[in-house]
């Protein structure tokens, strides 16, 4: 259960990790500054500064102007130390062309905005975002500054989000924003309003006051802005008892769980006694390979089942041909000895009869691959409805839904403390969250009879890594086989050492027809192989991965925009 956690967090922390990116510039913007020059005749002069910090080649810089509803940016042109740059416009992302090698690029990028400011009765008001969620790259130092088309004192100014309180008004009411660090994805809007008769030549969009308006508009972002730091710093107190709640529950669901096991293992250890060589065969042999492997069915499993049925003679070996199968009776202890018997003799064989090289000319075939994994599906249900039935598992309810419950109860902590900024205590929560729900699905222990069946076949597993190779001859041709059999599916590399060195040493023996161990363990190697091989034709020709991706944008309303490089 631990190993499960352990690889399942592991897959979410690769995947978070990987670049959204690959192959990019490697760059970054060192310092920007904007600046607006407003109009009289309601045209907006745009001066742009960028420098950027190459490392290894690129080919230009790309600046995203998305213009606001009703209005348009035109005569967009880039320089650099005077120079001009070439400039293609594709939608609303400009690319500059301007190839280089690590290097330090200072370009000038100018441009027109056209009706986008609204006047009324009081005052005209110019409000645009020069970057949105939609940007991709962090600003290291951005610096807006908006100029009035002539000198006044008498102005309103606010920003939000990323621009909120770094506005400040300087000599003759141009007003600087002075972001500083601007990280990728985030908005900034800017809002400033000049007294009207700054701009004589702009009609008046509505013929109302708007002054008050602003002016409250800007206090109850300050409002807002007071409101979230009391609440931020109320989260901030309270925080290390709600994560000491959570730190002491956690732990009573993990004591709970690890006192339910504890009791197991001692129950198992009263009642349980070690077998002299082989377990008891409470479930079919591929059933008790499939479970020790964790429910995995492999070719090894496959090669195991099939020499199992020739073990309990449901089929035999053509005495001409080693490599060939013959069905002896189909009247199988188990459904899925039956479903194989189905598959390998009359579906991939014929007639009762199946060789190992039917595998490779039978899937040959685009339909019969699908025919074969249908097959394959069919009887690895099979095995698994088996260990189900045989109650090997157990769901716990209580401890699961404990930790259920748990991790929905952080889930509003996660966010609250992410909405709040407090991303160490959001970081922990979310930790929590992780663990507590993959407790929840994976926490599935063994019942009583699956820890006592996995304990003696461990224990199987240990005592024929290390058989002497006198008691191993001592064993009947029966003991033998399924010794071999378990060993060879369950595909553990000391298993694996024992049967090839067991085997090595007793080609000197002999054994009449029927229990001919050497010619059993031949067969196995050349039919695992068939398997191992058609199984992975027939998973990759039936295994169809769809790979999308999509794209942001501004948001509703337009406006906005980003820097990149290429």
């Amino acid at each position: 259960m631990v190993k499960k956690i352990g690889l399942l967090f592991g897959i979410i922390i690769t995947l978070c990790l990987i670049p959204s990116t690959v192959f990019a510039v490697d760059f970054s913007i060192d310092q920007s500054k904007i600046e607006a020059f407003l109009q009289e005749d309601e045209e907006i002069e745009v001066v742009e500064e960028h420098t950027y910090q190459f490392e290894g080649k690129f080919n230009g810089m790309t600046r995203t102007l998305i213009p606001k509803e009703g209005s348009s940016i035109h005569d967009v042109t880039a320089t650099e130390k005077g120079k001009a740059l070439k400039v293609k416009q594709e939608d609303d992302t400009y690319k500059i062309y301007r190839r280089g090698e690590d290097e330090t690029v200072t370009i000038q990028l100018s441009y027109i905005i056209e009706d986008s400011l609204k006047a009324y009765k009081d005052v005209v008001v110019f409000a645009w975002p020069f970057f949105d969620s939609s940007n991709e790259t962090a600003y290291e130092q951005l610096d807006i500054f908006i100029h009035p088309p002539k000198k006044t004192e008498d102005v309103v100014a606010y920003g939000e989000d990323a621009a909120f309180a770094t506005e400040k008004q300087e000599a003759g009411g141009v007003i600087h924003y002075a972001m500083g660090y601007v990280e990728s994805g985030e908005n900034g809007d800017i809002t400033v309003a000049y007294d009207k008769s700054l701009f004589p030549s702009v009609s008046i969009t509505e013929d109302k006051l708007m002054l008050e308006q602003l002016l409250a508009t800007k206090q109850e972002l300050m409002d807002k802005e007071k409101a979230f730091i009391q609440r931020k710093t109320m989260l901030e107190d309270i925080s290390p008892y709600v994560l000491g709640a959570f730190t002491i529950l956690s732990l009573i669901l993990l004591f709970f769980a690890w006192r339910r096991m504890h009791v197991q293992k001692l129950e198992l250890e009263r009642t349980s006694e070690s077998a002299y060589f082989l377990p008891k065969q409470e479930m079919s042999l591929p059933a008790t390979i499939a479970y020790m492997n964790r429910g995995q069915i492999g070719p090894e499993t496959m090669t195991a089942a099939l020499l199992d049925l020739e073990r309990k003679g449901y089929v035999k070996r053509d005495e001409k041909d080693k490599n060939t199968f013959i069905v002896v009776h189909e009247q199988t202890d188990h459904e899925h000895e039956a479903i194989l018997i189905n598959w390998l003799f009359y579906t991939v064989g014929q007639k009762g009869v199946f060789c190992t090289n039917d595998l490779q000319e039978f899937t040959k075939t685009t339909t019969n691959q699908d025919i074969y994994q249908r097959k394959m599906d069919s009887y690895q249900y099979s095995v698994k409805k088996e260990m189900a039935d045989h109650k090997l598992i157990d769901k716990p309810f209580g401890i699961r839904a404990a930790a259920g419950l748990l991790s929905l109860i952080i889930l509003p902590f996660i966010i609250i403390f992410a909405i709040h900024e407090l991303y160490g205590n959001m970081s922990i929560s979310l930790l929590y969250f992780v663990v507590l729900i993959l407790f929840a699905i994976t926490y599935r222990p063994r019942t009583l009879k699956g820890a006592r069946i996995y304990k003696q076949w461990k224990e199987f597993e240990e005592k024929y890594s290390n058989l002497p190779d006198a008691e191993w001859e001592t064993l009947v041709s029966d003991e033998q086989k399924r010794a071999f059999i378990y060993g060879f599916g369950i595909n553990h590399a000391p298993i694996t050492q024992k049967n090839k060195q067991l085997f090595e040493n007793t080609t000197s023996l002999t054994y009449d027809s029927d229990t001919d161990l050497m010619m059993f363990v031949l067969v196995a190697a050349a039919l695992n192989e068939q398997f191992d091989e058609v199984n992975s034709t027939v998973t990759a020709a039936t295994t169809d991965t769809t790979i999308s991706s999509s794209g942001g944008g501004a948001g509703v309303g337009g406006g906005g925009g980003g820097s990149g490089a290429f």
